[in-house]
């Protein structure tokens, strides 16, 4: 996700073992089957049939889901949007979602599920018998899901409707136990493998839409449109609905999309979209989909990434925006296909983004920002920043910290987009750049479609540079890197 950094900081002035993804039945991968419908009053009516496999080496006697809508209730524990959003993200006051489980069978076998977690984030699904490593069970799940009025993930506005983590998802098993954190406001709560979906959607006939996928078909109904998309091996499924004009393009074989409803200069747009994919195919490795969308839509953020989805906040114009666009692109290679913990290693897939957003600016020709600029703002605003809280009486500048362990909002930028492309801006004049590049690229390569994490990325610039770079990676994660000014 992408946040305005230098806002938030004038802002505050003021005031492990490697986790392979599933590859589809054949290729070892969970499979999702999505029939869902959106009403004209903003209701999904849906129903998931999951092709579970356990891709763990133990057997397991229950299976547990990530219900992420239910953090937009009335009363949850955890609100997804930083207090300091609230009124932006609500404008026409709270609003809140309301899930409904209708029911959850299991091989065709209604059963009694449970609804758990921290704070009733996980539907558990109990299984008759064991399952065993390498096995595979159907569980199905029916639901209603009334949308909240809301400028975020998930939730719709005039202007569109943002369908993401709107469906059970499986839990990462890791440790001995399912991951199941909260949705906390803070960075993005999110932590997934790969699998395939196959996802029949119908919406009113006057919206047409973007998604994870390909789309196979558009269907005119009597009383709407219905969607069939397809997506294989990626990491979870979004969506994003509107009355939308649609510009297209080519990066190499891939199809390039940018939906809008108000932008005045559509092409700058789509070809920095198009520009962005060649650049990071040329720096870290092909961009394996055949299709990639960019959507302009109502956010409270800058933006937020989906595998092959990002969206796009209409509240930004200019270079700023297709600044986002860049950044949520750079996304597609860390967190889409190279995955991680996002709960508990943000700056790994966040730093590495942000500091690719600033490379974008080296390779790329005919824009404003210079990657000398953007690195010089990026060190000034962290010295601010640590200046405005050392006064403040707040001096942690570790890195490797939990996203619910920071302060809130806007040390958990710093700590993960700032810090982190400083940390790797200085790991590469460490190296040189023959061994940084060729060091990501391994990094990019060796896991693509699994889950990464910081020991991967470091091992992989150690074997083509040759150098111990786990005590320089370890000096920042743990705040003992102190900057100055060239100034």
């Amino acid at each position: 996700m992408r946040k305005k950094i230098t806002a938030i900081i004038l802002a505050a002035a003021v005031s492990l073992p490697l986790a392979a993804c599933s590859p589809a039945q054949e290729e070892g991968r969970t499979v999702y089957s999505i029939n869902a419908t959106l009403s004209a009053d903003n209701v999904l009516t849906a129903q998931v049939s999951v092709d579970y496999l356990n891709n763990t080496d133990v057997s397991q006697n229950e299976l547990w889901f990530n219900l992420y809508p239910n953090a937009y209730r009335e009363g949850a524990k955890f609100c997804p949007i930083p207090a300091d959003k609230i009124i932006s993200a609500y404008p026409n006051g709270r609003s809140y979602a309301k899930l409904d489980i209708e029911s959850v069978a299991v091989g065709g076998k209604q059963v009694e599920y449970r609804v758990g977690g921290e704070d009733e984030n996980v539907l558990i699904v109990p299984l008759d018998s064991s399952l065993e490593p390498t096995d595979r069970v159907n569980v199905d799940v029916e639901y209603t899901l009334k949308l909240p009025n809301v400028k975020h993930r998930l939730g719709y506005t005039n202007k569109s409707v943002n369908l993401a983590n709107f469906y059970p998802i499986a839990c990462v098993y890791s440790g001995g136990e399912f991951i199941a954190d909260p949705y906390y406001s803070v960075g993005d709560p999110f932590y997934s493998e790969c699998a395939d979906y196959n996802v029949t959607l119908s919406v009113p006939s006057k919206f047409t839409g973007a998604f994870t996928g390909e789309v196979k078909s558009v269907n005119e109904a009597e009383d709407g449109k219905i969607f069939v998309i397809k997506a294989n091996n990626v990491r979870d499924f979004a969506a994003v609905i509107g009355e939308y004009e649609k510009a297209s393009g080519l990066a190499g074989t891939t199809v390039v999309n940018y939906y809008y409803y108000s932008d005045t200069a559509p092409e700058k747009a789509l070809n920095t979209a198009i520009d962005a994919i060649n650049v990071f195919s040329d720096m870290f490795g092909a961009y394996p989909y055949p299709e990639y969308s960019v959507v302009q839509t109502s956010f409270t953020h800058g933006g937020m990434e989906y595998p092959n989805l990002s969206m796009i906040s209409d509240a930004y114009v200019s270079d700023a925006y297709n600044d986002i666009i860049v950044h949520e692109t750079a996304h597609q290679w860390w967190y889409g296909v190279v995955g991680n913990d996002e709960v508990r290693c943000a700056w790994l897939d966040e730093g590495l983004t942000e500091y690719s957003t600033m490379l974008f600016y080296e390779k790329a020709d005919g824009y404003n920002y210079t990657f000398d600029a953007k690195r010089a703002d990026a060190l000034a605003a962290y010295m601010l920043y640590c200046e405005t809280y050392k006064n403040n009486g707040l001096g942690d500048t570790s890195m490797n910290r939990a996203i619910n362990e920071y302060e809130g909002d806007i040390e958990y930028s710093y700590m993960t987009y700032v810090k982190g492309a400083l940390m790797l801006d200085d790991v590469r004049n460490a190296v040189g750049d023959a061994a940084f590049f060729k060091g990501i690229k391994n990094y990019y390569r060796d896991n693509k479609y699994k889950i990464a994490r910081p020991e991967h990325l470091i091992g992989a610039i150690e074997k083509t540079s040759r150098k111990k770079v786990g005590e320089l990676f370890d000096s920042w994660l743990k705040g003992n890197v102190k900057l100055y000014s060239k100034n």
